[in-house]
């Protein structure tokens, strides 16, 4: 009997359209070997159980995709219903980017339902998700970081412009702009919805060039080969349109694969992963993110669900789309992530007093 599991893709993020992207494709390769359902989280906040051979047009313009409404219990037999029966799988796939997909909340639901999911747990998607929070850990872990300050009109940063400006959370580029001062980051940040869980500055390298690499740890720390993506628009930096829209989307982008790049660079980038991967959790394949700046190599950001699950950067190491995204499966059906209530066998309710002898 042909194993089941579902792919979990959209959400109210920005990131939105780019999710059911990558979704579509995780199931179009799964599909190989697993009974495939297709979740469709809606921007609206609503489960949808779409069709397998959907095309990305018609989350678009095709209102057939919303007949199928799925509810969620909490229960003994928590899960996705359709109308009243449980649709069942053993694995989620989450191909969620940005947003309650990338930040925690999706893996905080699937644990509550106590559904093994792919990808990174709770922590490690609350770690990644926080630009502040993720640049501390890795600074005071001794990795080499570029300095980041919070902005507020209540603080100036201790370097000067231009600045990069970033949403505090979220991916993709969205948001991000180059700045020449800080008055000009505040005033950006005050009139843009983009910006109102926060935002950060950091000093605006000239010339630098990005290194994408891919990470993995199951079955065993694996690397992909080192990508410079090339920009194709006239904006400093790498850009959503870059990433998404020119030359067919993300795996269509230019870039040299590998980067033309000196073994003692890719020598060293690794060697910094090594020591990242023993501060932060990877589960699923996570894209991290370098600067190179007059020979300087910095790490940037981690995307731990990254567009296509950056699967294109093994294309030409000897590891299919098809094997990375089962093994992903694979290290998830290994990894429970459900909450034990281990101790609350109500003998601590027992000996306890009455409660207003507790409040004095």
């Amino acid at each position: 009997m042909t194993e089941s599991i579902a792919v979990i893709f959209g959400g109210p993020s920005d990131e939105h359209d780019i999710s059911i992207l990558t979704g579509l494709q995780s199931s179009r390769i799964l599909s190989s070997k697993y009974d495939v359902l297709n979740i469709y989280w809606s921007k609206e906040n609503k489960w949808y159980l779409v069709k397998n051979d959907l095309e990305s047009i018609d989350f678009v313009d095709n209102s057939d995709i919303f007949k199928n409404e799925l509810t969620i219990k909490y229960d003994s037999k928590s899960g996705f219903y359709l109308k009243k029966k449980q649709i069942t799988f053993k694995i989620a796939v989450n191909a969620c980017h940005g947003g309650p997909g990338e930040d925690g909340t999706l893996q905080s639901l699937l644990s509550l339902l106590k559904i093994n999911y792919t990808g990174p747990t709770l922590t490690t998607s609350q770690i990644g998700m926080d630009k502040f929070v993720f640049y501390t850990l890795m600074k005071e872990s001794g990795i080499p970081v570029l300095d980041k300050h919070l902005v507020s009109i209540n603080s100036e940063p201790d370097f000067s412009g231009p600045y990069i400006l970033k949403p505090r959370f979220g991916g993709s580029s969205i948001g991000v702009e180059v700045v020449e001062d800080y008055e000009t980051a505040l005033k950006l940040t005050s009139n843009s919805r983009i910006y109102s869980q926060g935002s950060t500055v950091e000093k605006f390298l000239e010339s630098s060039h990005d290194l994408l690499i891919g990470i993995r740890t199951y079955p065993n720390l694996d690397f992909s080969e080192i990508e410079k993506p090339i920009r194709t628009s006239n904006f400093e930096l790498f850009s959503y349109n870059d990433k998404y829209l020119d030359n067919g989307g993300l795996e269509g982008s230019k870039r040299e694969l590998p980067a033309n790049i000196s073994p003692e660079i890719q020598t060293q980038i690794q060697e910094i992963l090594k020591l990242f991967v023993k501060q932060i959790e990877i589960r699923g394949i996570s894209r991290v993110d370098f600067l190179y700046h007059n020979e300087s190599l910095y790490l940037n950001e981690v995307n731990t669900i990254p567009g296509s699950h950056a699967l294109y950067l093994w294309q030409n190491i000897g590891k299919s789309k098809f094997e990375l995204l089962n093994d992903m499966v694979e290290e998830a059906k290994n990894n429970n992530t459900h909450w034990s209530t281990v101790g609350s066998d109500g003998v601590a309710l027992k000996s306890a007093k009455d409660i207003q002898s507790k409040l004095g």
